[in-house]
């Protein structure tokens, strides 16, 4: 079975289809990563863009828009459908197993898609994401419970399954030579620097 196969037969692929096909994430221009995207912009200077979790890929237009060579991927075979249809640079592809080359992007990109890994799954995430970074990885992550219960419902599963504090997350990046050097705890973003090879 292909890469492609399995990521649309796996768990997420069949979950976050059944969402997207039920309105989640509905809009074109829908996305968390807009504050987090214009800082990394006017602050840092990306020269490419990997956004990991990009939903229909927001994030991925925007930063083409200002002549930034930008893709995303998405486990949704639904939303990445969408994506494309509007011209944006989506692939399918599960954050556990990026298809790019080692530092093949300056900037990783993320925005509450972490929280939606398995427990067992979030490490190889995180390993992942480092990888393929040259000198930044951005994210927003939720440590809490997610409060939705239609989407609940709608998946028949919470959908934040790894609930740690962001200093856990810290600590799993640290692990792959990337530390904090920005903050911006009320809105739970934070952008890492490579500092080193894996530790």
């Amino acid at each position: 079975m292909s890469n492609v196969a399995t990521v649309a037969n796996g768990f997420y692929g069949r979950l976050y289809d059944r969402l997207h096909a039920r309105g989640y994430h509905r809009g074109p221009d829908y996305s968390h990563a807009k504050v987090l995207a214009t800082r990394l912009l006017e602050a840092h200077h990306p020269t490419s863009v990997l956004d990991v979790g990009c939903a229909q890929g927001w994030s991925v237009e925007w930063f083409a828009m200002h002549g930034i060579d930008a893709r995303g991927i998405d486990v949704s075979s639904v939303a990445v459908r969408r994506a494309r249809r509007l011209g944006r640079d989506v692939r399918l592809a599960s954050a556990t197993d990026l298809p790019f080359e080692d530092r093949a992007f300056d900037v990783v990109l993320s925005t509450d898609c972490l929280e939606h890994m398995r427990p067992e799954d979030a490490p190889r995430a995180v390993a992942e994401m480092a990888r393929v970074a040259g000198r930044l990885i951005a994210i927003k992550v939720n440590p809490r419970p997610d409060r939705n219960r239609w989407w609940r419902w709608v998946a028949g599963t919470s959908l934040h399954l790894t609930c740690e504090p962001v200093e856990w997350w810290f600590a799993r990046f640290a692990e792959h030579g990337f530390a904090v050097i920005e903050s911006d705890d009320p809105r739970e973003e934070y952008i890492l620097e490579r500092r080193s090879g894996p530790a």
